[in-house]
């Protein structure tokens, strides 16, 4: 395969990063449809299954019974098996709102009246005793962890937690010591551990997570508790908060964004570009491109470089053009689509991924050489080994299938679509979003990968992994592999397969697991959270989250199930971004289920199910005699939660709507309905000042998030009939949208019903391609946790 395609998705928008690199800081149950017809998608088909456990809540029902006749010491018992059998069960009174069964009995526990409560802790009181002598030492935080998971309303509950909190605070582990002292706060019924020592440490942890405003409110509720001995804590964590809204307001506007859609929160705001940039027509300043080579396209190489300065647009940048690549740019212009990758830039340095690599460019150097038109520059690194892309099995099988069904109905005059890309080389750039992703935190590039090849290993095995007649699903396999984003050295890999010699009978024991993921392929590069990193990984369309510990080899500290693929089907490309706002973990899977888990435990808080309304029924399954419910999906292009206040503001791959969920409670606050729009919206540009900006190939639409998704403007075509072959970005001054080989900048303060444009400027790339992706990534590194502050000797 002939990689000099690499640059139709990075050097298109190359005059662009150059002007960041010089300004940096962006339902179960009714029937299916007939198989015969091309009616919409019932959205009542099947979503994911979630874990629940009937059994279980039978047992609370019967626990429910013996608590109505006063029979304290069963009913306790009861409640005591579904708490040490429950594990991460949900349970849910509606089917629609599911909450964790562990919670669930810990609330009820709380609640029991005094007798209730006194037999409850006959029995749990000694267990936790037990527990805590066995472990031999005060601080065991295995055995913390047990007494509060299993027997927190116990009364050695509240100690438990306060300990393990203290314990976690001393390893600058903010989160996961807020979350134990704000259990105590919110779910202890009678607590013994000084409050006003809980509450000083509570904000102490927000403080340094940035939750300035709300670390106020905790010490004014230790105020409150008028407890002198606290006095001299509160004064010294006033000026610890001092210290940080100092280090916050010498920050500059770009340091904020750290991943994909901006930062963890996903708000997806890119810093401001010149005025000049938009004053007259623009030309590449530099293009990455690989010279022409007698391949065919099944090959990939990583063999390229940059051109800089006038060669960027001249005739230079013309003869990298082929056979493979006009036809790439043709189908580009003719059957809008967008890029699916995108670059990063961080500390100076960009960096995106070729056919089979990645690769990174010292700013500073693209802007010197470009400037002293020197033609050609080599890369800072490149990653030290190749891999492959292999389409996943859902792609291949559609397409398989997709060929059939035209073959088998050429006579009857009916035939798929042929507007979505088809072809491996298709599919790696302008489909498949989940390979393309990258993260960066904490000095570690994440990068998502397929196999590793070599001259031994150039072609992957590209027949899908399934049988005829038997329904499948968006599987994935592939690694993530961490490297070090200055020098480009491989840190590690995940899963670990092939990273050496395995023998986990002598490692781990026969039953042990294996501390490191064994199997699956990521949906997302990872996101940052504390010392871990996060990512939503597919086992055989079983969607867990999985955080990692990034200091040990990427080592799994904790793993959530989430759900199953339901028989319908998911989108194979959407890429499940997760958010973190404060000590909440959103993760939308597209399957119509939107979580939020704890990010410190993983324990999921709540699920809640969404109406599936963005596909129609693949009939071709249906006619080839396939006995499968399939559905295409064309809802959003990535799978996005993003926090606003009280709200968790919904875009799913199967659903043509917006769903803000109330994020405690997953009641519903506001819905917006886009099928009635004249035109798609797709995806999301970003989120700024309190108004939420999405678009799609001909519009864009705003929302005011205090309006509770009132829309403001948008919906009609807005390019003059043309169509953007990109990814729009959202600045503070506007909202640039590439459009063919223009862009156009459109106020993000527009009056009435119509978006008001500012300007747009022609481009000129010289290699016949539209403009791509506007929209780069990338992170300031600073310090990130406010851990810098900390004294030597802990933070209290």
């Amino acid at each position: 395969m002939n990689t000099k395609r690499t640059k139709l998705i990075f050097g298109v928008a190359g005059f662009l990063a150059l002007a960041l690199a010089v300004f940096p800081g962006v339902l179960q149950g009714q029937a299916l449809p007939d198989p015969n017809t091309e009616e919409d998608y019932d959205p009542s088909l099947l979503s994911a299954t979630l874990k629940t456990d009937p059994e279980l809540e039978s047992i609370l029902e019967q626990a429910g019974r013996f608590k109505d006749d006063g029979n304290w010491n069963t009913a306790t018992q009861l409640w005591q098996a579904v708490l040490e059998r429950s594990g991460d069960t949900l349970y849910s009174a509606d089917e629609e709102t599911y909450f964790s069964l562990a919670l669930q009995v810990e609330k009820v526990l709380a609640d029991l009246p005094p007798d209730g409560l006194q037999a409850y802790r006959i029995t749990a009181d000694a267990s936790a005793r037990e527990i805590l002598a066995a472990a031999g030492e005060e601080n065991d935080v295995i055995a913390l962890n047990q007494v509060v998971r299993e027997y927190f309303v116990s009364s050695l509950g509240d100690e438990a937690a306060y300990r393990l909190g203290c314990i976690y605070l001393d390893r600058h582990d903010f989160t996961g010591a807020r979350r134990m002292f704000e259990k105590i706060i919110n779910h202890y019924p009678d607590p013994t551990v000084p409050l006003d020592q809980v509450y000083v440490r509570i904000a102490l942890c927000q403080s340094f997570l940035g939750e300035i405003e709300s670390a106020e409110e905790s010490l004014t509720a230790a105020e409150d508790i008028d407890n002198r001995s606290s006095a001299s804590q509160i004064r010294s964590v006033r000026d610890t908060l001092g210290q940080i809204q100092l280090v916050q307001n010498s920050t500059r506007p770009g340091d904020s964004w750290v991943m994909n859609m901006g930062d963890s929160r996903r708000f997806g705001l890119m810093p401001d570009l010149p005025d000049s940039l938009m004053q007259t027509g623009l030309e590449a300043r530099w293009q990455y491109y690989v010279e022409p080579q007698n391949r065919v396209a099944s090959r990939a190489d990583a063999i390229g470089n940059v051109l800089t300065g006038s060669e960027a647009t001249g005739e230079m940048a013309a003869d990298t053009v082929g056979r493979i690549e006009t036809d790439l740019i043709t189908a580009w212009r003719e059957k809008n689509w967008n890029p699916a990758g995108g670059m990063l830039i961080a500390d100076d340095r960009i960096y995106f991924k070729s056919a089979a690599d990645v690769i990174m460019w010292n700013t500073d150097s693209i802007v010197q050489q470009a400037a002293q038109d020197d033609g050609r520059l080599e890369p800072e690194w490149r990653s030290v080994w190749l891999n492959s892309f292999r389409m996943d099995d859902a792609s291949m099988m559609l397409e398989s299938v997709k060929r059939s069904f035209n073959s088998y109905s050429q006579r009857r005059g009916a035939q798929f679509s042929n507007s979505d890309p088809a072809s491996s080389v298709e599919v790696q750039y302008f489909g498949d979003r989940i390979f393309q992703q990258m993260s960066i935190y904490n000095g570690v590039l994440y990068n998502i990968e397929c196999a590793k090849f070599d001259d031994t290993n150039t072609t992957p095995d590209d027949r899908p992994n399934a049988q005829w007649n038997v329904t499948f699903r968006r599987t994935r396999s592939n690694y993530l592999t961490a490297y070090d984003a200055a020098t480009g050295m491989v840190l590690w890999r995940v899963p670990k397969l092939d990273t050496g010699p395995a023998q986990p009978e002598e490692q781990f024991g026969e039953e042990e697991e294996s501390p490191f993921l064994e199997a699956g392929g990521f949906m997302s590069a990872p996101i940052g959270f504390g010392r871990l990193i996060i990512g939503a990984v597919n086992q055989g369309g079983a969607i867990s989250v999985y955080a990692l510990d990034p200091q040990d080899e990427g080592r799994t500290v904790w793993k959530a199930f989430l759900c199953d693929e339901p028989e319908s089907g998911a989108n194979p490309w959407s890429a499940i971004n997760l958010s973190i706002e404060g000590s909440d973990l959103f993760v939308s899977c597209g399957m119509g289920v939107v979580f939020v888990l704890d990010p410190a435990t993983g324990m999921i808080r709540f699920a809640k199910r969404y109406e599936r309304s963005a596909g129609v029924t693949d009939t071709a399954f249906r006619r080839l005699r396939w006995n499968n419910p399939r559905v295409n999906y064309e809802g959003w292009k990535n799978d996005v939660v993003i926090p606003y206040g009280r709200q968790m503001i919904c875009f799913c791959s199967d659903s043509k709507r917006v769903d803000a969920f109330d994020r405690n409670s997953g009641e519903v606050i506001w819905i917006a309905e886009l099928q009635r729009l004249s035109y798609n919206i797709d995806y999301v540009l970003g989120v700024y000042d309190d108004k939420l900006y999405a678009a799609g190939p001909e519009t864009i639409i705003a929302f005011d998030l205090k309006g509770e998704g009132r829309m403001l403007w948008g919906g009609e075509q807005l390019f003059g009939g043309k169509k953007a072959t990109g990814r729009g970005m959202l600045t503070p001054s506007g909202i640039y949208m590439p459009v063919e080989d223009q862009i156009y900048k459109f106020n993000t303060s527009s009056e009435g019903n119509t978006a008001e444009l500012l300007r747009r400027v022609n481009v000129d790339l010289g290699t016949g391609a539209p403009v791509g992706n506007l929209f780069s990534d990338g992170r300031r590194e600073r310090c990130h946790d406010y851990s810098c502050l900390l004294p030597d000797d802990g933070p209290l």
